[in-house]
């Protein structure tokens, strides 16, 4: 999809609340919404900040992420953008 950020699913960003009010509506009630989120902005033509982090691994609990069961989330949102950025005309664009 030509983005320039390496890692989309990472939720740790910043958001203008215009760009929030702009890429509405949500279509993920899940994870996904940290893949939905980017994507939309980056296809609607707004831009968000990346907070660095690092990360380590668990040492107790068990994740809430089932990668099996989520990734046809994924990639509903991901053909969703996909579909959004090359047929919707651009009457989704960010408005200068």
């Amino acid at each position: 999809m030509g983005i320039k950020y390496n890692d989309t699913t990472n939720a740790f960003k910043l958001y203008k609340r215009e760009t929030i009010l702009g890429i509405k509506p949500f279509l993920s009630p899940h994870f996904n919404l940290t893949l939905e989120l980017p994507a939309k902005a980056i296809v609607r033509g707004y831009s968000y900040t990346v907070v660095p982090n690092s990360w380590r691994n668990r040492k107790a609990g068990e994740s809430k992420l089932k990668i099996k069961e989520m990734g046809s989330r994924y990639f509903f949102i991901l053909m969703y953008c996909w579909l959004e950025k090359y047929f919707s005309r651009g009457d989704f664009k960010k408005r200068l």
